[in-house]
């Protein structure tokens, strides 16, 4: 109840632009945009039919009340007082172009007797009743001229009024306009008025049927737009949910050992989009219907980490909650971060529908991810083995299609991704009119209108802006002279604004002269010997139009304010937000018309805010371009560096940006393929393509990294997990491309070819590329310098595309730790070497350098840290996962053992029997480096309380000794002592 829906998208447009921010004014503000419009149809040419039928829905929704006004009742009761005003304000309404383009061609002697002539055929027709006045004052018809401007007004030039009543040329239409009192957009009372009119038209049908008439009403306008914005949304929103759940609910069945524990792989993600809609509801008023639409796929992304979680704890085996949590989060870290940030950063575009997606979105990946790793390892503490290894047939396949061993799957990728790169030229179009979605029948209602009574988009609007009415009438004449000038040049053909009719003090001033100036006596004269021969010959008296002749000599008329009963039928309104006033005029371009340049021109000079539909949706195209390129930049840079400081390489960074890279090339390509115009969906393909897609690669880069071996168990697991996750990323935004909304179905499409090119390339470019990269080394075996840079760097590489911690650890602890400025001194020239609590094995390998002949055998009870080490180590030894006083097997005896920096996580027992086993397996010469920690009194109490948390966390206990007890247990166990600070 927090949120409101915002059913209107084009008020997501970005505002900064002068183009799309005018357009988004005008279109806001027009209230021609609420107007409901009506069309009435019969079968055949029925004028007097139709007004009947009219009559009756007229009068129905004028009792509703939920109009101010229907009809042109209004109009009609007016338009005779305003041709009484115009004709006696001819000589301040003409121009000195209008008089010599319009006027002259009037005073013929053929045009004038023509004239004549047909005003007295209508004065002995009963149509001329009444009319004698309006001839003798205005016999040319001049007034025609100033009254033609407003034919552009109506809906079509080829309408008839009969009965004050808007009828198509050929009889079979009428059409009936009403007013709302409220806002178009407002969905409750769209609804009462799309009830209201499917009543009239059952009463209509009720009425008529009987006697064979079948009338067909049409009803079009905001409210029907804003309904099926607001209908279709939710709908899709509702069956994106729903399937998609489905959808992913089977995947997860069939894909765990234990089909309940897949689905609860949902809960997180369910949890997580809840918990983001409730953050966004405490800082955002509003939401768009479109970012509703896309929240109902964000389960079916976010599902993810639940997914990698849950297979990692459902294993043939008893598993702990946190061990599956330290196996998985760094790896669902990176693909949250780049994810989160991805969409977070939609902002940067401008379009506030595309930030809310962002926003929300960002928050509910977040919001998974914490509860995943903070929920789960409380609901399941240990899990019980499983009973059976999962969907068999899934996991051979999907180690099958990610385990290739050819390149040839690379090179068939880069061969496709370069010919799809011949048609991956984004040339962005926006179409208006699929901005807000309709249904079918609302685009048949909207396609008849534009037919019958033509296209509203095919015109120019311009809104003209006062402080006071006197103020909109000044400027208003400054519009009026500018666009007289411009229909001039042909950049318009049409143009009307309300001072074209009641002109303001200056306007008024200016064309009277110019009325004066262009009747000259002698011009005067000719035309009324040419009216007398034809008034003699025709029938009229000779003084029939003297008060005409006195219309041409006038020197001096007063400016006349507009009247308050013409502002509706002139489009001036209050505005209600402001209060100030407002007039909105029709223009017609021309054949030189260039849409740029006349909108800089209108700005540049104050003149008003023009809406131009083709300029609209041609900008708007520039600027999703623009976006574009700057959303690629920026989420390309932010994905990339994020993946580089967590990979902590150039070339595994590469390998996991490439499938991006091939998606975005072969969606745009088969986007063009498919005829389908890039659009606001494209933007969003780059974050989910750049945020989302490389995560699978990144999910199998971080993976190699940690495991080393293509066999490792946990590997197949990571690749569950990324075909897991993207099938059912691909079922969300599949589910969401059957939408009914055209902008959703759109990028439920886009994105689904997004996704999928993006789990083909992880697929078919990452495996062989890892596999070249993780080819074991082949080491020399030659000697080196201890303590030489050769000497660490040959350290260093036995850690190369390892993940990075162990990479740092084992860089700083060349460079800083003493241990190994001295160590080469302690152990003489072992062949055997016993390293117990071996870590990351940087001491056993700094040794091993030292002597190429030389055998480890360590034993770690970290599986993780004996992993790396192993790694490390390669062929010249063997670690095994166990814990002191336990000790490797291997052959002989022992020349040096190591115990270096463990001692303490041993009470006195345990490290009693380990000093013994070691005792017993050393060689008689054998050397055995212990470095212990012995608490310093001075040592810094943030140093100390960080190793205690960590020792806590780990769940360990230190049993912290003094340099005495520690050579009293050492000498115990056999061993003579000697003693180094280091």
């Amino acid at each position: 109840t927090r949120l409101t829906i915002d059913t209107d998208i084009t008020k997501s447009l970005p505002v900064a632009d002068p183009v799309i921010a005018d357009s988004e004014y005008v279109m806001s503000h027009n209230p021609v945009k609420d107007r409901v419009v009506i069309d009435m149809g019969l079968d055949r040419n029925d004028p007097e039919t139709l007004t009947a039928g009219a009559a009756m829905i007229e009068s129905r929704l004028t009792a509703s009340g939920l109009f101010s006004s229907v009809g042109m009742d209004e109009y009609q009761s007016i338009f005779p007082e305003l041709v009484t005003s115009v004709t006696e304000r001819l000589p301040a309404l003409f121009t000195e172009h209008d008089l010599d383009r319009t006027i002259r061609p009037l005073l013929e002697p053929r045009k004038i007797k023509e004239a004549l002539a047909e005003h007295y055929s209508r004065l002995l027709d009963l149509e001329g009743i009444g009319q004698s006045g309006m001839m003798a004052d205005d016999p040319l018809g001049f007034k025609n001229v100033i009254l033609a401007r407003m034919a552009h007004l109506a809906p079509s030039r080829d309408i008839q009024i009969i009965q004050g009543r808007l009828i198509s040329a050929d009889g079979r239409h009428l059409l009936v306009i009403a007013e709302p009192k409220g806002s178009g957009t407002d969905t409750a009372q769209a609804r009462k008025i799309a009830s209201l009119i499917a009543s009239c038209a059952y009463d209509l049908g009720k009425k008529f049927n009987p006697r064979g008439i079948g009338f067909t009403v049409t009803p079009v306008g905001a409210y029907r737009a804003a309904l099926d914005n607001e209908e279709t949304a939710k709908r899709d929103a509702r069956r994106a949910v729903i399937f998609a759940t489905i959808g992913i609910a089977v995947l997860l069945l069939v894909g765990f050992p234990r089909p309940v524990i897949g689905i609860l792989a949902l809960v997180p993600a369910v949890l997580g989009t809840i918990a983001a809609a409730f953050v966004y509801s405490l800082f955002a008023r509003t939401i768009s219907i479109l970012a509703i639409g896309f929240g109902g796929t964000i389960i079916s992304f976010t599902v993810d980490y639940g997914i990698a979680y849950l297979l990692f704890l459902d294993r043939p085996y008893e598993t702990r909650g946190m061990d599956a949590t330290r196996e998985v989060w760094s790896l669902g870290l990176l693909a949250m971060l780049t994810t989160a940030l991805s969409f977070a950063l939609l902002f940067i575009t401008g379009f506030s529908v595309l930030s809310q997606i962002g926003y929300f979105t960002a928050l509910g990946v977040v919001f998974t991810y914490l509860f995943v790793h903070t929920l789960f390892p409380v609901i399941f503490p240990t899990m019980p083995p499983a009973k059976r290894t999962g969907f068999v047939p899934i996991q051979k396949f999907v180690n099958r299609i990610m385990r290739s061993n050819s390149r040839a799957s690379a090179y068939g990728a880069l061969f496709f991704c370069a010919v799809m790169l011949a048609f991956a030229r984004p040339d962005f179009k926006v179409d208006l009119a699929a901005m807000n979605t309709v249904t079918r029948d609302t685009l048949r209602a909207e396609e008849l209108i534009s037919k019958v009574w033509g296209n509203v988009f095919s015109r120019l609007y311009l809104m003209t802006e006062a402080r006071s009415l006197e103020d909109l009438q000044t400027a208003g004449d400054r519009l009026a002279g500018k666009l007289d000038s411009e229909i001039s040049a042909g950049t318009l053909s049409t143009a009307f604004v309300p001072s074209m009719l009641f002109p303001g003090r200056e306007r008024t001033r200016a064309n009277l002269a110019a009325w004066n100036r262009f009747w000259t006596p002698a011009r005067v004269a000719e035309l009324k010997k040419s009216m007398r021969d034809a008034s003699r010959e025709i029938g009229f008296a000779p003084d029939a139009f003297e008060r005409f002749y006195g219309l041409l000599a006038r020197t001096h008329i007063r400016p006349h304010g507009i009247p308050d009963r013409f502002h509706r039928m002139l489009n001036i309104r209050r505005m209600r937000d402001s209060g100030e006033w407002a007039q909105f005029s029709v223009l017609t371009p021309g054949p030189k018309y260039r849409g740029e340049r006349f909108h800089s021109t209108l700005s540049s000079a104050g003149l008003g805010k023009l809406f131009d539909p083709v300029l609209f949706s041609e900008r708007l195209g520039s600027i999703l371009l623009s976006g574009f390129i700057k959303m690629a930049a920026v989420i390309g840079a932010v994905t990339a560096c994020v993946a580089v400081l967590y990979l902590l390489d150039v070339r595994l960074t590469l390998i996991a940006l490439a499938p991006t890279l091939f998606s975005l090339i072969c969606t745009l390509g088969t986007m063009k393929l498919l005829g389908q115009q890039p659009g606001i969906p494209t933007i969003i393909v780059v974050v989910i393509v750049i945020g989302m897609g490389t995560d699978y690669a990144l999910y199998i880069v971080r993976a190699y990294q940690r495991y080393m071996e293509e066999s490792h168990q946990s590997l197949g697991l990571i690749r569950m997990t990324v075909f897991l996750s993207a099938l059912s990323t691909m079922i969300g935004f599949g589910v969401l491309g059957l939408a009914d909304h055209a902008l959703l179905k759109s990028v439920g499409m886009t994105l689904f070819m997004g996704i999928s090119y993006s789990f083909i390339g992880t697929v078919m470019i990452v495996p062989p590329l890892l596999r070249t990269m993780f080819v074991p080394e082949d080491l020399p075996n030659d000697m080196v310098e201890p303590c030489s840079k050769e000497h660490a760097e040959r350290v260093h590489r036995r850690y190369r595309f390892m993940e990075p911690y162990p990479r740092l650890f084992a860089r700083f602890k060349l460079k800083f730790d003493p241990l190994f400025g001295e160590l080469h001194q302690l152990v003489g020239s072992p062949a055997t070497i016993l390293d117990i609590g071996t870590g990351y094995g940087v001491p056993a390998v700094w040794l091993l350098e030292l002597f190429p002949r030389a055998r480890l055998y360590g034993i770690e009870p970290d599986a993780k840290r004996r992993r790396v080490a192993s790694r490390a180590v390669g062929e010249r030894g063997w670690i095994v996962q166990g814990s002191a006083p336990d000790l490797p097997d291997f052959p002989g005896t022992a020349d040096a053992a190591l115990l270096i920096d463990m001692i303490h996580y041993l009470p006195d027992r345990r490290l009693r029997l380990l000093l013994e086993r070691v005792r017993k397996r050393m060689s008689p010469r054998g050397i055995l480096v212990v470095r212990g920690t012995v608490p310093a009194a001075k040592r810094c109490a943030i140093l100390r309380l960080m190793e205690t948390l960590w020792i806590r966390m780990n769940g360990l206990t230190a049993h912290n000794r003094s340099e005495g007890e520690i050579i009293r247990l050492m000498r115990t166990a056999g061993f003579s002592v000697s003693v180094r600070e280091s």
